[in-house]
């Protein structure tokens, strides 16, 4: 006989694992009349409501009442303002940039947002579950109220989840779905590329930005690939190296220009990341030009 009323207890404990990770997903509940104010997600972050109802005010959903069995995106960065209608049971899904499962399906949602098919909509889609997902949450959300919150367990639970998108929804709808990192990527890498020569160091550049220095840092490793500090360094290697080989100004004037302290700290500079100091730059751009 299969009984389906028997109690079974875990017997790990997961809380005291090196691999205990808590920043992957999360089960939330909120009283119906909860007000959560001002939130901002550190991370992006897809909501699935799985019991209740709640208006969100936020850039992407103004005023938007969303309901159990939907789930919406919420970018990194993004403040929003949650009112909760009745009450609510969630499960957040937190992550960097979407997870690659099939090239092919990945490059043609990429394609359709980029070419901006789906950037029209006034705002982002808000998804009801499938009758997969429906299950899949629901199992998930057993296991977080379990607090069995091993990261290899939940990495592998992120692909599930990424391949039952990936299969029964579209690629317009994922893409719209989507849309809001496609554009928040855009209108950083837009500040980034008119404001990196007015900074000096990171934590001025998130400053500028409105931005924690933490979120600014990972919102621009989804947005570039790299590493701040990296890109910046990179970038004013390329301005210098421009500025020696292709500008009358001096070599003292460019040091100033870049904010170093003195001519020795540019020389190690340019030895450092060009093999050569700033005047053999300079003279064997002389020596080329036949002057």
């Amino acid at each position: 006989m299969f009984y389906t009323d028997l109690s079974y207890s875990k017997y790990m404990d997961c809380a005291s694992c090196p691999l205990y990770q808590k920043n992957i997903f999360k089960y939330r509940q909120y009283q119906k009349g909860m007000v959560i104010a001002g939130e901002r997600s550190i991370q992006n972050t897809i909501f699935f409501l799985m019991r209740g109802e709640v208006m969100v005010n936020s850039n992407e959903y103004p005023g938007t009442v969303f309901r159990a069995g939907q789930f919406i995106l919420q970018p990194m960065g993004t403040k929003a303002d949650y009112h909760v209608l009745d009450t609510m049971e969630c499960v957040l899904f937190m992550f960097e940039r979407p997870q690659k499962v099939c090239d092919e399906r990945y490059d043609k949602k990429v394609a359709l947002a980029e070419g901006g098919q789906h950037l029209s909509f006034p705002h982002p889609k808000i998804m009801d579950m499938c009758p997969s997902l429906l299950i899949f949450m629901n199992g998930l959300k057993g296991y977080l109220m379990d607090d069995l919150l091993c990261s290899g367990f939940l990495k592998a639970k992120q692909t599930e989840l990424v391949y039952l998108l990936n299969c029964y929804y579209t690629l317009k709808d994922l893409a719209a779905f989507y849309s809001p990192l496609f554009r928040i990527n855009k209108s950083f890498e837009y500040f980034v590329l008119q404001n990196y020569k007015k900074v000096k160091d990171v934590e001025a550049f998130a400053r500028l930005g409105g931005y924690s220095t933490p979120t600014f840092r990972r919102i621009f490793k989804d947005t570039f690939g790299e590493p701040v500090y990296q890109w910046l360094l990179k970038k004013k290697c390329e301005d210098i190296q421009n500025d020696l080989l292709n500008s009358s100004f001096s070599i003292s004037s460019i040091s100033e220009k870049y904010g170093f302290e003195s001519l020795s700290n540019f020389s190690h500079f340019c030895r450092t990341n060009f093999g050569k100091s700033p005047r053999t730059l300079r003279s064997e751009r002389k020596s080329m030009q036949g002057e």
